[in-house]
């Protein structure tokens, strides 16, 4: 502790609308308080807090009056109100804590003094009495706010593209004394625009990040209550969780509370005090808009959400499935080690790289690239062609497609009786285990157990049902020939028109993409060969998109677990042999029948260097592999010249 303890005079004001004079005010009050009581302040220091709630701990001000108490510096502590220091439940704890030090309270407003007796009682009640008049005025304001929600006026609950105006501006102009003006909700247009944009894009398959990017990109406005032009994930996801966009106000879902140092959190209100007011001039978004948007996010969440009971973890599908950055990314896999290809760039060329390669002494040694652009282009022209030429397996896949409608025409309904039969025995059963549990005061584990599984099972029955339902009453008959035809040719269409729609697409048509390396013998590096297979599940999926058998196709795929709609698989190389590396084992078979070397020119077309390099490397590489020594080359001949590569060589 410090040897010299000083006066302290502490004084607060809680809003920015009161006046800065207030703690003038109150430190006039108090030192003339001070000098009735023959207490000398000349030398005090005086602290205050400007615009800050009494509710709350986290003041600067207030944590140096902390920090000074603890290090027993204050002599007297001096207020003209408990209420000035704190309306937290924690006054009479800080007040111990000052006496505990060494220090002196002097309330000088109501006349309370530490070294009086009895001055815990006061205090206690005061703190009791300052924090239940917040509580108090919290409920009068809230009262307030609800009469103003149920007569569609504003009630300070504005989104983001909302903004609210004077009912009467005459009165508000001229109103001074009195309640306040009555506001009025109406459509900000200028913010509206962004908010349908953001549905849009949402439901067109772009992400929520992307989103947040390219409304920051566009300079779109972020809203009065933000300072900041910088749109953020959360800000996007809020939008396209608030359903008074669709003309549903919900007010009053959660309260806030505070603990006993004024930290404050929001908590759920009961159902039965929650307000829902249908607004249908304030729709913002099309119903049908809206609940796409919502099947998206329940998607996203699926995927990425935590799931009950469980740590926070990765998605268990890699984001590139659903947000492509491009073409190719995050769909091509190193045939060595597995590992996802990511793009790097080398003299201005955009390549696909073994994301392992060579980072640690067990790294993959997959040192062939896959040029990007070439990729691409040998991909999407492969599809391109196929699909409009109709393969063997597409005419499978369409031809098992009708086999599963004929076999659903008479499977579905004997399987949907017994499924009602199911749910007529366990639904009373599951009202029975709630009645025991709930009346009975039956709560074992195995109860509860029995309970959760019997309504797990209820629900999967329900769904399973819900779906043979949709399944009987959409026709069962696949499209035409002439449809399907035009659709495939949509469908290739898509190829060199929409990249975005391209990315989505190949990652439903395509299973991973392997890509090998082709290296010819004596070097080190090649071309890269590519391998996959078509889904020709997606593939009739997407040939139906738009039928009248598209409903019950997609249930049909859905439950399919076979492999019948599977192509062969697909082989593209990237590039071939060079020239020296198509006459190398020709070459050596020429110089073993005698050859000479200048005949070999003359045949091949190679320099003395090339065919000399060519041949040199096959031979070394034969007898390497064999365990046979290397061959001699021929004197004076050099090897410093390059190879003579195609332009497909990686």
């Amino acid at each position: 502790m410090t040897s010299t303890r000083r006066l302290v005079i502490y004084t607060r004001f809680s809003s920015d609308l009161q006046s800065n004079k207030s703690c003038i005010d109150q430190e006039r009050e108090i030192r003339d308080a001070l000098d009735k009581l023959g207490i000398d302040h000349s030398s005090a220091i005086v602290i205050h807090d400007e615009a800050e709630s009494g509710t709350k701990t986290f003041r600067a001000e207030f944590a140096r009056l902390e920090a000074m108490v603890r290090g027993g510096e204050i002599a007297i502590l001096a207020v003209d109100d408990q209420a000035r220091l704190t309306r937290a439940d924690n006054a009479f704890g800080f007040i111990t804590d000052l006496v505990y030090s060494g220090g002196r309270f002097i309330s000088t407003g109501e006349g309370i003094d530490t070294e009086q007796t009895g001055w815990e009682l006061r205090c206690k009640v005061m703190e009791l009495h300052n924090s239940t008049t917040i509580k108090e005025l919290g409920r009068r304001v809230r009262r307030g706010q609800l009469g103003r929600v149920l007569t569609n006026l504003s009630a300070g609950d504005l989104a983001y593209g909302y903004e609210s105006f004077f009912i009467d501006p005459e009165k508000a102009a001229s109103s001074h004394r009195g309640p306040k003006p009555e506001k009025g909700v109406r459509i900000n247009e200028e913010e509206a625009k962004w908010i349908r944009q953001i549905f849009d894009w949402l439901n067109g398959g772009r992400s929520i990040a992307w989103i947040s990017r390219e409304l920051t990109r566009l300079n779109a406005p972020t809203g009065r209550r933000r300072r900041s032009n910088r749109w953020r994930a959360r800000h996007v996801r809020g939008i396209l969780e608030n359903s008074k966009y669709v003309g549903v106000w919900r007010w009053g879902l959660t309260r806030l509370i505070r603990n006993s140092l004024g930290k404050k959190k929001q908590i759920p209100v009961p159902k039965d005090q929650q307000i829902v007011v249908e607004r249908p001039e304030l729709r913002i978004i099309d119903a049908d808009v809206w609940d796409r948007a919502q099947q998206r996010l329940q998607v996203l969440n699926d995927i990425y959400g935590r799931k009950p009971g469980q740590k926070e973890r990765g998605p268990r599908v890699h984001h590139t499935a659903l947000y492509p950055g491009s073409l190719l990314g995050g769909l091509v896999f190193c045939s060595k080690c597995g590992a996802r290809m990511w793009q790097i760039k080398a003299k201005n060329r955009a390549y696909l790289a073994c994301s392992n390669r060579g980072d640690t002494d067990d790294g993959c040694d997959m040192t062939t690239r896959v040029p990007v652009d070439r990729a691409e282009d040998v991909i999407l022209e492969y599809l391109a062609q196929v699909l409009i030429a109709r393969p063997k397996w597409v005419e499978q896949s369409l031809a098992s497609m009708r086999s599963r409608f004929e076999e659903a025409a008479h499977r579905v309904p004997e399987q949907m009786k017994l499924d009602e039969r199911r749910l007529r025995v366990l639904r009373p059963q599951i009202d029975n285990l709630v009645d025991a549990i709930t009346n009975g005061n039956l709560t074992s584990q195995a109860l509860q157990r029995r309970l959760t599984a019997a309504e797990r099972e209820e629900k999967q029955i329900s769904d399973r049902v819900k779906k043979a339902r949709t399944l009987l009453e959409a026709p069962v008959r696949m499209p035409d020939d002439e449809w399907i035809q035009r659709q495939l040719e949509d469908m290739a269409s898509i190829f060199r028109e929409d990249e975005h729609e391209t990315a989505l697409l190949l990652r439903k048509l395509i299973k991973p993409v392997t890509a090998e390396a082709v290296i010819a013998p004596g070097k080190s590096r090649g071309y890269a060969r590519l391998r996959f297979r078509i889904n020709g599940e997606e593939v009739v999926r997407r040939l139906l998109e738009g039928s009248e058998a598209a409903a019950a196709a997609d249930h049909l795929l859905s439950e399919s677990k076979d492999t019948d709609f599977m192509s062969d698989e697909v082989v593209l190389d990237l590039g071939g042999p060079t020239k020296m590396e198509h006459w190398a084992p020709k070459i050596a078979e020429m110089r073993e029948r005698g050859i000479p070397w200048k005949e070999i020119w003359k045949i091949t077309g190679l320099g003395s260097g090339p065919a000399y390099v060519a041949w040199k490397r096959y031979v070394d590489a034969q007898q390497t592999s064999s365990g046979g020594p290397d061959v001699d080359g021929v004197s004076g001949e050099s090897d410093d010249e390059g190879d003579e590569s195609s332009d497909e060589a990686a």
